[in-house]
Order: C-alpha cells, then structure tokens, then sequence
C-alpha cells in the first residue's frame, strides 16, 4: 500500500497525509519496534552464535539490510511524515525513498525466509523456550498486530488498486 501510495504521488496524485501518517506509524511502531527488535535481539543472535561462519556470515548481512530498511522508515518519517502538502521536489524524494524501501523490504523478506528455516535447525527447540515471552515484552505497551491489522486491511483496499 506504501508503493501505492508512493505511485499516486509520483503521478502528480495529492499527498495522502492521513493515510501515510498511518502507514508511517505501523513501519516505525510494529516493524522497527517489535518485528525487527525480535530478530535483532533475540533471533539472530542466537543463531549466529551456533551457525557456521558462512551462516553466521549471511545473519550479519540480513542485520545490516534491516538496518537500511530502518534508516529508509526513518528518511520517510523525519523528512515526510505529513504536515501539509509536498513540494514537487519533496513529493519526487517520497516517492523515491518508497520505492527503495519497498525493493529493500523484499530483498529483507526474501532472506529472512530461508533464515528462518536455518534458523530451526541451528538453534536448539530448548534454547527457544523463552522467545514467546521475549517477543511479547517488546509489544507491550505498543499497538496491538490486531488493530494495526484492521486499519492496513482499509488501507490496502484504498492503495492497492491505486
């Protein structure tokens, strides 16, 4: 829905303010401050410290993509995160900044899968036992996945066929 609105705004489209606003807040609340905390903090060090170096290699660079995803979210929110209508100049690095955030969420979505799968067999099921509790610390006191799930799913309708 970002790349959608990213699109319509690259088109000449009016700056969606609102919507953004709440695409925004998910990128920065749910990925950056629970999705990617649980990986950098818990998952992937546990897995980069059991793996093989060629492994252990491939989770640092899945931590450095993330990395520049986070600064991405982050350009999108301190330079656009909506007060009013953008300049031509500022609407074109919106769109920009979109659609190099969109290509690195799908490198990152890519690699995470196949990490994941290395990830269960690297890391012992024992030494996994306490990761539901650590990964229901970082949401609490955040938006709860289910309202965030309610508000894209509007948004998605409105964006994806933009």
């Amino acid at each position: 829905m970002l790349a959608g609105i990213g699109a319509h705004v690259r088109a000449g489209g009016r700056f969606p303010a609102l919507d953004t606003a709440v695409v925004l807040r998910f990128l920065r609340e749910f990925v950056v401050g629970v999705h990617f905390r649980r990986e950098n903090e818990i998952v992937w060090p546990a897995m980069a410290m059991r793996a093989c170096n060629a492994t252990a290699a491939a989770v640092g660079e899945l931590m450095r993509a993330q990395d520049e995803a986070h600064d991405l979210i982050q350009s999108l929110v301190f330079f656009w995160e909506p007060v009013g209508e953008l300049t031509d100049d500022e609407c074109r690095g919106f769109a920009d900044t979109v659609d190099a955030l969109r290509t690195a969420m799908q490198h990152l979505q890519t690699n995470e899968e196949a990490m994941f799968d290395d990830c269960e067999a690297t890391v012992p099921p024992d030494d996994q036992l306490d990761w539901r509790a650590q990964f229901r610390a970082l949401e609490t006191g955040r938006t709860p996945r289910t309202t965030w799930e309610r508000e894209l799913r509007r948004l998605a309708q409105a964006w994806t066929a933009a």
